[in-house]
């Protein structure tokens, strides 16, 4: 999230509209954008009905992977810190899609674990090449 808000004028530049959807509650949705950043849209989706439909996992084994585990230790030890889960189920799996003008899915990049996404600069080249 922290890196698509560096980058919002050049999201801008390329016409792309970024939507975050979040299973979570609107109290810990307004916490999360406190303190990340509340530049883009954002809808709930508490019955993860969009989470299905893209096919987005649930994993203990995956969300607290050796890999998420090492990110956010390296989060920690930089100086960040770990935002509240607000009592949210911390093992669904995201992901990252691109949707062209005409409604078709023309990037899709689900997540393997919690800390899983691709790299900005990679979607925006992505991007470019769309328009």
């Amino acid at each position: 999230m922290a890196q698509l808000c560096q980058h919002k004028n050049k999201l801008d530049e390329l016409n792309t509209r970024v939507i975050i959807i979040s299973f979570s509650t609107l109290p810990a949705v307004q916490d999360w954008l406190d303190q990340t950043c509340s530049k883009f849209t954002v809808l709930l989706d508490p019955d993860r009905k969009v989470y299905k439909a893209y096919h987005l996992d649930r994993s203990f084994l995956r969300a607290y992977h050796p890999k998420t585990l090492w990110f956010y230790t390296k989060v920690i030890l930089s100086g960040g810190k770990m935002l509240d889960s607000h009592g949210d189920d911390t093992t669904q799996l995201g992901g990252d899609f691109i949707i062209d003008e005409e409604g078709n899915f023309s990037f899709i990049y689900p997540s393997e674990n919690s800390s899983d996404r691709p790299p900005v600069e990679d979607l925006l080249a992505f991007l470019s090449e769309l328009s």
